[in-house]
């Protein structure tokens, strides 16, 4: 298999845990409203948009593998994103490149953009002309469609879902495989002054509040990738707090503390 099919197959498989953790937190409500993704798509879905579009291959595949049924993405980064499936691709060009009322194509909307998700109305396309999956954006109702790259690839799209922003930014390497931590406070260390500096930034609090902090020990600082808590790690250490580095599981990632 292409190593960047196993890639999206990664990427999809670590989308269905963190719905399986959605679905733990509140079993009853999503019983009455269930949300689910499938991983094997329709023929004639499949057979639909490639009849309608030339898709890169990479994005073939996914569509092939991601099929969302009631599905919305809600994190850091995104409101309500809906990433569109082979059977509900064509429906969302609806609004951007076609109007439905009129049944007439739009003629504001670059020809080669295929919107493949919406987040509350802002559109993530692919350019077909390029060949490849590059994700541009742009901000709706805004009289003109002003498109910027977001992300550089369909893989780094998708990672995106599952990776809120947090104290900088996250990079993406060439095997897309994260280890994730959590960084504590444990003690004052060498200089208390500087270590309430950090929790006061950190918590964008006052100094008051920043003490309460440190009398309640230990004190999460950080959850997330391996990358940006080094970067906590560094700034603990240059003002000699004392501190614990523990590496975590995707599960624990996810899930509320």
């Amino acid at each position: 298999m292409d190593k960047s099919y196993q890639k999206i197959d990664a990427v999809i498989e670590k989308m269905q845990e963190v719905l399986e953790s959605i679905r733990e937190q509140d079993p009853e409500f999503y019983a009455k409203y269930p949300m689910r993704l499938i991983t094997e798509a329709e023929e004639h879905d499949i057979r639909t948009v490639t009849e309608k579009w030339c898709l890169p291959d990479d994005y073939l595949y996914f569509l092939q593998h991601y099929v969302p049924e009631s599905l919305g993405w809600s994190t850091d980064e995104y409101i309500n994103l809906d990433i569109y499936g082979a059977k509900d691709i064509v429906q969302g060009q609806l609004g951007y490149s076609y109007n439905p009322v009129t049944n007439e194509v739009i003629p504001e909307w670059p020809d080669s953009y295929l919107v493949i998700a919406s987040d509350e109305g802002d559109p993530y396309c692919i350019d077909l002309s390029r060949g490849d999956t590059a994700i541009y954006t742009a901000e709706h109702g805004t009289g003109s469609w002003d498109f910027d790259i977001a992300y550089d690839d369909l893989e780094e799209f998708l990672h995106s879902v599952l990776l809120p922003r947090g104290p900088g930014e996250w990079e993406t390497d060439e095997t897309e495989e994260y280890d994730y931590y959590k960084v504590f406070i444990t003690g004052e260390g060498n200089d208390k002054i500087k270590t309430l500096l950090f929790i006061k930034k950190t918590f964008s609090c006052d100094y008051s509040q920043a003490k309460v902090y440190l009398s309640a020990l230990p004190l999460q600082v950080f959850k997330g990738i391996e990358s940006c808590a080094m970067n906590i790690e560094a700034d603990l250490k240059s003002i000699g707090a004392d501190y614990e580095l523990r590496q975590i599981g995707f599960g624990e990632f996810i899930s509320a503390d």
